[in-house]
């Protein structure tokens, strides 16, 4: 029986008896680059995303190699290069990315599709795009691969210089995901540093999501292309500090119902979050979350479990969004109620001719209780023809000035169990 001379004899037809041609050169060439994958200069372990748009990252031994211009024939740059897997069965995917060098890279263009080496030209990306999302307030960061575009002269002989000078656009490539997928149409973006930020906008077409990888499947684009023009640096509504355009027209506040409590251990304590944006009231995902867990601990419907004695935070943030507030927890072996009894409004003056009607409450811990209260007037040496004074429900009173005093107030005394409150209210004239 013959044999070929450099094929092991396990992989010859007779060995292989129904194995094609075909299969035998695939196992041939795959065993062949287990043997020889390491014995160059050019194999490197960096880390690959595990799923485009994943943002997780697994290491992957590859082979690292220039990229040469099919049209020039001549070698690029540093930012292009070629990656050789070991296996030719290793997942290739256009506009994955790979990090090596303090770097990202982008995946541009495969080598799988009846190739039988798993083989792609990546790009190094040398930004970063930064935005907030209008919708959400969110913020997000991508690398990218920007391409400066000239403007090239038609006839130098008749349009003066012949040199290609700067045309003030950008052409930029980056990976496609759910996170890019936001950008919008006249988007503004900064790229630079703090001492020389230059922004550039969408133009209203610049968004490109439509290479498909599947001809008929408008959902299968793994990269995104956008076309910016030149525009300017605002100072009021862009972060000149981290480069983010149009910060300050989506502004997020959240305040909490809390911003302290106090009890002791096994109490609970419902915080909740009122959102604003732009100053108008919005619903948003809170994220909660506890400084110290073995101190007090929180709920995702913001529910405090206190556990044992000392002081923690408690801290509630939009999703997706560096906005929070934080309530001071202290938790003690016997409760502490931080009591107040309130009178609104707080204007301790009736004009002559006029009348107001006041509500009184009792807070523990900033929490209204439900008490409901005995409330009386001392008229001091105010007469009687001079005012009306009347208790309305279980928590209010009002008082109308019949005729301005100027001679002494009325005392109003509103008393729930131990707590009471007075307050004074002068008898003015009609200004």
């Amino acid at each position: 029986m013959s044999t070929y001379k450099y094929i092991p004899a396990s992989l010859v037809a007779t060995a292989q008896k129904g194995n094609s041609p075909k299969d035998q050169y695939i196992e041939l060439f795959q065993k062949t680059l287990n043997e020889q994958f390491y014995n160059s200069s050019t194999w490197w372990t960096i880390e690959e995303e595990t799923e485009v748009g994943s943002t997780e990252y697994a290491d992957v031994d590859v082979r690292i190699n220039h990229v040469i211009n099919a049209e020039t024939g001549l070698k690029l740059g540093d930012d292009w290069k070629t990656v050789l897997f070991q296996s030719i069965e290793h997942d290739v995917e256009l506009g994955k990315y790979y990090i090596f060098d303090d770097n990202t890279w982008l995946t541009i263009n495969t080598e799988l599709v009846k190739n039988l080496s798993a083989t792609c030209t990546i790009r190094r990306c040398n930004n970063t795009l930064r935005w907030i999302n209008e919708s959400t307030g969110a913020y997000y960061e991508e690398p990218c691969c920007i391409e400066y575009l000239v403007k090239e002269p038609r006839d130098y002989a008749t349009q003066g210089s012949p040199f290609m000078t700067p045309g003030g656009f950008l052409h930029i490539e980056t990976q496609f995901n759910e996170r890019t997928n936001l950008i919008e149409h006249n988007q503004r973006f900064l790229f630079g540093n703090t001492e020389h930020w230059t922004c550039y906008k969408i133009i209203g077409t610049g968004v490109n999501d439509f290479k498909n990888l599947t001809t008929y499947d408008n959902s299968s684009a793994k990269i995104l292309s956008l076309d910016l023009i030149a525009n300017f640096v605002n100072d009021e509504l862009d972060d000149v500090v981290n480069g983010i355009a149009d910060v300050y027209t989506n502004v997020y506040t959240i305040a909490l119902n809390r911003s302290s409590a106090s009890g002791s251990p096994l109490d609970v304590v419902q915080l909740s979050a009122t959102v604003t944006y732009n100053t108008m009231s919005v619903s948003r995902n809170i994220e909660w979350s506890t400084s110290n867990s073995k101190i007090a601990t929180v709920s995702t419907n913001g529910a405090v479990t206190l556990v044992t004695t000392g002081s923690c935070a408690i801290t509630a943030n939009i999703e997706d969004n560096s906005t929070s507030a934080s309530c001071v927890i202290t938790v003690s072996s016997s409760p502490t109620v931080n009591s107040e009894v309130t009178i609104s409004p707080t204007t301790n003056y009736i004009l002559e001719g006029s009348s107001r009607s006041y509500s009184v409450y009792l807070y523990e811990d900033d929490v209204v209780q439900a008490d409901a209260f005995t409330i009386t007037c001392d008229a001091n040496s105010v007469p009687s023809t001079s005012y009306t004074f009347s208790q309305t429900g279980a928590n209010g009173f009002s008082v109308s000035n019949a005729l301005r005093d100027v001679s002494s107030y009325l005392t109003i005394q509103c008393v729930s169990g131990s707590s009471t409150k007075t307050f004074d209210i002068f008898l003015r004239g009609a200004w």
